[in-house]
Order: C-alpha cells, then structure tokens, then sequence
C-alpha cells in the first residue's frame, strides 16, 4: 500500500535529522530540506542506505522568495498516487538575550517572528488546500513548551511559538472534516548543538532520537497535541495555575541567557 511522501523541514540536523532516520524505511519517500542541499549529504546517504527514496530541497524560512520557489520544486516532484501524507515543520530559528542587562534586539524579535511564525504559514497553507483537494494528510508543526510557559529571557521566541500554536489548533478544528489532521508539537529542551550556548539550568533535557521516537508514536496515533517531557509538561500546566507573583518566583531559577545570539540563521531550536 502506498503510504505517501514525508517532508521533513530542517532535517540537516538535530531533531529533524533524528526524525528523518526514524522514518526512513525501504520505498518510503523522504523530502528533506535545509537552507542547503550540502548539508543534507550525510542524512539523505542514511536514510537512502535504509532503502528510503530520498528527494533535498533548499528551503530558507528567512527568504520569503525561496519559500515560493520551494513550493514550486515541491509541486513538480513526481509524488505517487498517495501523494504528501505527512509533513513536520520543523525548521526554524532561536535567540534570546545575550545578558541579564539587555533586551533582545528589536531586529532579532521580529526575525524571529517572521521565520517561526508567518514563514511556518505561509509554507503550510498552500499545502493544507492541496491535501484537501486529495483528501488526506496530516500536518505538524514544531513549537515548544515555551508557548504555554513564555520564557522572559526569550519573548519573541516563546510568541512566534504561541502563535504557531494557536494557528495549530485552529486549523486542526477547521480541516477535519476533510480528513485531515494537524498536530501541535510542544517539546522542552532537546540536545542538540544550540543547547552548548544555552547559558542556565536545562531541566528534562532529552536527546534528539528520544524526542522523535515520542513524535513519531504521538504522530503515528493522529495526536492533536504531543507535549514533553511529560514532568516539565506537568510543571508547565501547575505553573500557569499560580498567581502571578508566585509564577514569576518559579521561573527564576531557570532564567538564562545566550552565549551566542542565533538570530537570521537557521538552527535547531534551543528545545531542537
């Protein structure tokens, strides 16, 4: 039976290449994109030595005009009859303040915003209707832990991840009834290379391959919503019931900073 396409957003590495070897498999079809196709030499070579058909895209978030062009390459692969079954928006960039003394650059928050945000609709909407038309699929979208807990040392992250959310589950409620689903992925901290400038306490740091064997279950059962870990999901849900003296008294020892500020690259996100 033909399963359908995979795409996979940021799939060089970190979390989407965790998510990439997961579902690589013999006659499973794989669309992986990264800002370069170069970078996404040694994942494709895995993924096609499990027998995976392996199609790369370049795919810059940041770019409006390369997110046109990926649409373009993307329509012109010659999917199967299933077509795209699958896609996990999981690129898109960090930064926060570099010191306790600072607020973040006015620059630095609205990149943010337009690359986890308006960029992350603007690629799956024209999607979403082409599932429609075919009447099956199912879209994720990587946020984070933080758009339920927004992080003071991080706001226009923990925003742009709020809103992504909110349009989450917004369309879930609006396209299923045409069959399809979209989940919304709120991971903590996940252990990658943007966790080295990660300057304070990681609580529930979990590896990239433990985070996407639980999305890959929690995607597998049509989830609306795959939070973890499950512990920091818990104290997120308990915080937000605090008053907010006592909220902002529970957040202070997991205050952080950045030693090197991310903002315009693509990158795996502090929580990928």
């Amino acid at each position: 039976m033909d399963a359908g396409a995979i795409l996979i957003t940021g799939a060089s590495r970190g979390l989407g290449a965790a998510l990439a070897k997961r579902y690589a498999s013999p006659g499973r079809h794989l669309i992986l994109t990264a800002r370069s196709i170069e970078s996404l030499s040694d994942i494709a070579a895995f993924c096609r030595s499990k027998r995976a058909d392996v199609t790369v895209l370049a795919l810059d978030l940041v770019d409006p005009d390369n997110v046109e062009a990926f649409q373009q390459a993307r329509r012109a692969l010659p999917l199967t009859g299933a077509g795209l079954s699958l896609v996990i928006a999981n690129a898109g960039i960090f930064d926060g303040r570099s010191s306790a003394k600072n607020l973040e650059t006015v620059d630095g928050q609205v990149r943010q915003i337009n690359v986890n945000l308006t960029a992350n609709i603007a690629l799956l909407t024209p999607i979403a209707e082409e599932m429609k038309q075919q009447g099956h699929g199912h879209l994720a979208v990587v946020s984070s832990l933080a758009a339920r807990q927004p992080q003071p040392d991080s706001p226009a992250y923990s925003a742009s991840k709020a809103g992504l959310s909110a349009w989450a589950q917004a369309m879930g409620d609006d396209l299923i009834d045409a069959g399809l689903y979209v989940t919304d992925i709120q991971p903590g901290h996940i252990q990658t290379a943007q966790t080295d400038g990660h300057r304070g306490a990681l609580p529930g740091l979990v590896t990239a391959d433990k985070a996407a064997e639980i999305i890959q279950r929690g995607l597998a059962r049509k989830k609306r919503r795959i939070s973890f870990p499950l512990s920091i999901a818990l104290l997120v849900w308990l915080g937000n019931l605090l008053p907010t003296p006592l909220r902002r008294l529970a957040l202070k020892p997991y205050r952080y900073t950045i030693a090197q500020p991310i903002a315009g690259t693509e990158v795996e996100s502090r929580e990928r």
